[in-house]
């Protein structure tokens, strides 16, 4: 019984991971412009790296560095030194921008993400033992 509901939470955890992987791909050009509204070039090329990563093949494991980096600079937490450079890109954005709406639903989605890898990695752990 035991091994049932650990398969199921298995399979479950792998379902919402290639959602995950599959929101990355649609919703890439998404991600890079939240990305470069928020942290220029910079952000730009670390969105894009790790689109063209997926869109590879390599595992969003191996890039939760750089998702968890992005979702940093989405949910603003890089602004508190104010001479830094996210946060002058924040001064910049006028409150009504468009792309501040893809902003908050790509930290949402890499969130959801980051949550959906850590419970993968888990259930793949416990399958394991």
């Amino acid at each position: 019984m035991n091994h049932d509901t650990t398969m199921r939470a298995a399979l479950q955890a792998a379902k919402l991971r290639q959602e995950f992987i599959d929101w990355l791909r649609a919703d890439a050009d998404k991600l890079v412009s939240a990305a470069q509204l928020l942290g220029g070039q910079r952000g730009e090329d670390r969105a894009i790296s790790v689109i063209d990563a997926i869109d590879f093949g390599v595992e969003p494991e191996e890039l939760g560095a750089d998702l968890a980096k992005l979702h940093r600079l989405m949910t603003l937490e890089y602004i508190d030194d104010l001479n830094g450079e996210e946060a002058l890109y924040f001064i910049a954005v006028h409150p009504d921008d468009p792309g501040l709406e893809d902003t908050r639903l790509c930290a949402e989605g890499l969130e959801r993400g980051l949550k959906v890898l850590r419970a993968h990695a888990a259930a793949l752990n416990q399958e394991v033992s």
